[in-house]
């Protein structure tokens, strides 16, 4: 492994999440069901090289603070909570990393950790190379941090956020006491957000009088990459219809955002202000929701749980669908 991947690695640890001496660290790697398709247990098993990697470099760095655990999940699905037996052994450590392939971000494990103060770095579909030179993680915090507070400030004074762009028109009433900043740096008590940094994000007023639509363009999407152009139209707080011509993509999205009671709700607006993260970016390296939903210029909106962002939504899944290259107006409490 090249010394540039460890020397990130270490740094995600030290600069990141801020981690002093003699704090502990738990790193939780996911396993797969034998019941998974092969791309799944490909993604799983990706993820689970960065999780050994990682566990490598940080033994080799903190020594016995660093602890290694892992779990076959439930589901292939983001948004799926952590087996009672990872619940059980996790105990109340200052640090977690989790490099899963299907996150953990937005699920009652996470809050359970939050609760105790832990400081979490979420990495669903994160990859090794991620850390290289060129990569996402090699980027100035700092701007990233002042980028993404000013943001969040806006959304904090806007009871109303409109979202244009091509064959996206989309306005958002957002409950503006739960706005929340990802910048990559959780360096206080029961911090938590992805790596890499950044995004703001609020939580949309439970049915409220969120109404609009938002066209995803192809290449992009929400748990994979969209073939041709999708169409999500929004009443009410609720994602209410669906619009494509490939039939295989819009039945796996009925699914996601249909296949069950509350999955339709609106449950996060969310602004990228990553400026090294790029739609060219994307299209070199694949398709990742998390790197997509932090490119600045982007916005994404999540059907399904906010209960995990402090929401009222408590269902076992929550998609980001991304839309690039968008116009934000914040409208201050009109």
């Amino acid at each position: 492994m090249s010394n540039t991947i460890d020397n990130a690695i270490r740094n995600a640890l030290l600069v990141n999440m801020g981690w002093k001496k003699g704090e502990s660290v738990v790193i939780i790697a996911q396993q797969a069901d034998e019941s998974f398709s092969e791309e799944a247990r490909t993604a799983i098993k990706t993820s689970l090289e960065l999780a050994q990697q990682m566990y490598t470099v940080l033994r080799a760095e903190i020594g016995q603070h660093v602890t290694f655990l892992d779990y076959v999940i439930a589901e292939a699905r983001h948004g799926v909570d952590a087996s009672q037996n990872l619940y059980d052994r996790v105990g109340n450590p200052a640090v977690v990393f989790m490099p899963t392939a299907y996150s953990l971000t937005h699920t009652a494990f996470r809050k359970h950790l939050t609760s105790q103060g832990t400081r979490i770095a979420s990495m669903p579909t994160f990859t090794l190379p991620m850390f290289d030179e060129y990569g996402p993680m090699n980027v100035d915090y700092t701007r990233i941090a002042q980028d993404t507070k000013d943001v969040a400030e806006r959304l904090r004074a806007s009871r109303f956020v409109r979202v244009t762009g091509t064959g996206t028109d989309i306005t958002v009433e957002i409950d503006q006491s739960l706005v929340l900043e990802s910048d990559g740096l959780m360096t206080k008590l029961g911090e938590y957000g992805n790596l890499p940094g950044a995004e703001a994000f609020a939580v949309p007023m439970h049915k409220g009088k969120s109404n609009g639509y938002i066209t995803i363009p192809a290449g992009f999407g929400g748990q994979f990459a969209l073939a041709q152009p999708m169409r999500l139209t929004v009443e009410n707080g609720l994602f209410t219809g669906i619009e494509s011509n490939i039939e295989s993509d819009h039945q796996k999205v009925e699914n996601i955002i249909f296949g069950g009671d509350g999955y339709n709700v609106l449950a996060e607006l969310g602004i990228g202000t990553n400026p090294k993260l790029t739609t060219e970016y994307i299209k070199r390296n694949g398709w990742s929701v998390l790197l997509a939903e932090k490119i600045a210029g982007s916005a994404h909106f999540a059907n399904g749980n906010s209960k995990g962002m402090g929401g009222q939504n408590d269902v076992p899944v929550h998609v980001d669908w991304v839309v690039p290259n968008v116009k934000i107006e914040y409208q201050f409490n009109p």
